[in-house]
């Protein structure tokens, strides 16, 4: 190989030495500018990791919270679960008593509808009774007016029968003193009689 050939390809390894260090440093200078580039994202993504880590430590105080919230919600809920075991109990209690109310009820419709019958009975002899006695009352009226007529004659009766006997009383008093008059002039007489008879011894007895 002569010099000339040689030099020339030294220039050709130079230029491809040039080429190659041009590109590398065109390489170099795309790989800052992204290296620049991937250092604002880094910047970015820290910022961001640091609102997450924030917004993650607010997550967590409130899944804290939280979780104490459904710790008192478990413990509501096992207390409302006791509770509604004894509102089932009393419901079951209730439910036996209900049953047996209803069963008295039924008894008591039965004895209600027999009472229903007896009162219609009642109820009917009622009527009966009252339309006897509207009859008595009726006959009874009739009666005491027939009575009450008969007590006024009686009355007027009563009153002439008074009047009677105070005429009769009036009479026999008149009679009582013209028959003492009477009884005292014949006694009189007789006294004057007997005296007579006394002073004539001839005198039949």
């Amino acid at each position: 190989m002569t010099n000339a050939q040689r030099l020339d390809h030294v220039e050709d390894e130079l230029e491809t030495v040039k080429r190659l260090l041009i590109s590398t440093a065109s390489y170099a200078e795309s790989a800052n500018r992204r290296l620049d580039e991937l250092t604002i994202k880094q910047d970015r993504t820290q910022s961001h990791l640091d609102e997450l880590t924030i917004k993650q430590d607010r997550t967590q105080s409130h899944l804290d919270e939280l979780t104490i919230k459904q710790d008192r919600t478990q413990s509501y809920l096992d207390e409302l679960t006791i509770k509604q075991d004894r509102t089932q109990s009393h419901l079951d209690e209730l439910t036996i008593k209900q049953d047996r109310t209803q069963s008295h009820l039924d008894q008591l419709e039965v004895s209600i509808d027999r009472v229903g019958a007896k009162v219609d009975q009642l109820s009917d002899r009622v009527d009966s009774f009252i339309t006897h006695t509207q009859r008595l009352f009726t006959k009874a009226g009739s009666e005491i007016e027939e009575t009450k007529a008969r007590t006024e004659r009686l009355e007027a009766l009563m009153l002439k029968l008074d009047r009677n006997f105070e005429e009769q009383k009036s009479q026999f008093q008149e009679f009582q003193l013209t028959t003492g008059a009477a009884l005292e002039r014949i006694d009189r007489v007789l006294d004057y009689l007997l005296r007579q008879q006394g002073g004539n011894p001839n005198t039949p007895s």
